[in-house]
């Protein structure tokens, strides 16, 4: 019934006040800083330094000015997005908006209720609606940080493994050369050769839980970005969130 537009923030957030820019200058270094927060930093300072990379700068500060725009455009969109529930209303009859259908995934108003006699039965109460939908979400959600954790105790498992094979190569090496130190000249070339294969295993072996590292840490990130998704849905207003989270926690659910 409704829709929201949403901006992405990426990279609008300054280093120093971990805000959203306000009147972003661009250093010679090509970081950009709020002009408040460079200046309240430099008054302290004797050098004209980068706060992030050290690197020297001019008092000329050029003002960011497409930055500057995304970052309105932002702020714009989080002060509409702070409006009540009672504020948002239907788009037929300028009403408030008080119901959903399960059938249709749809928002309604009394009028749409009125209008629509044959859809009574799948009707319920937008905040029954959304808790239904926040607790299967919840579920998903636990599903996943499960996943997460499990991965995370196989990352530690490798790095223990990791661990051990080094201590267990920089053993065998020890008793190698001990070993080959009471020999003649003549054993030297063997003591060698024995050295550069236990280097060739341990490579190969660490080699191989490196390449186990590295699934887990994709799989990881993807987990990650998956539960940030859901926990930003969690955390939105009912009605903002069912109409945006409908078909999500059906791909959630689904997956896991």
């Amino acid at each position: 019934m409704a829709s929201i537009v949403s901006l992405p923030e990426g990279n609008l957030s300054c280093s120093v006040c971990r805000d959203i820019f306000k009147d972003p200058v661009i250093l010679s270094c090509r970081h950009g800083i709020c002009k408040v927060c460079l200046l309240e930093l430099w008054k302290h300072n004797d050098v004209l330094e980068c706060p992030l990379c050290r690197r020297r700068s001019s008092l000329e500060l050029p003002l960011d000015l497409n930055l500057k725009r995304q970052c309105e455009a932002v702020l714009q969109e989080r002060s509409r997005g702070d409006t009540t529930e009672s504020e948002v209303l239907c788009n037929l009859h300028n009403e408030k908006l008080e119901l959903f259908c399960l059938e249709d995934k749809q928002l309604l108003c009394l009028k749409c209720r009125a209008l629509n006699k044959n859809t009574n039965d799948g009707l319920c109460q937008i905040d029954k609606a959304a808790k239904n939908y926040k607790e299967k979400l919840q579920t998903a959600l636990k599903s996943l940080q499960g996943n997460l954790k499990a991965f995370n105790k196989v990352i530690q498992s490798c790095d223990q493994a990791a661990e051990n094979i080094k201590s267990q190569a920089q053993h065998t090496e020890k008793q190698i050369k001990k070993e080959f130190e009471k020999l003649h000249q003549f054993l030297r070339d063997e003591e060698a050769d024995s050295i550069a294969a236990l280097r060739e295993e341990e490579e190969q072996r660490n080699k191989t839980v490196r390449e186990k590292i590295e699934e887990m840490c994709r799989e990881i990130s993807s987990l990650s970005e998956t539960i940030r998704a859901i926990e930003e849905e969690l955390r939105a207003e009912d009605i903002l969130f069912l109409q945006v989270s409908t078909n999500i926690h059906v791909y959630i659910i689904c997956d896991t």
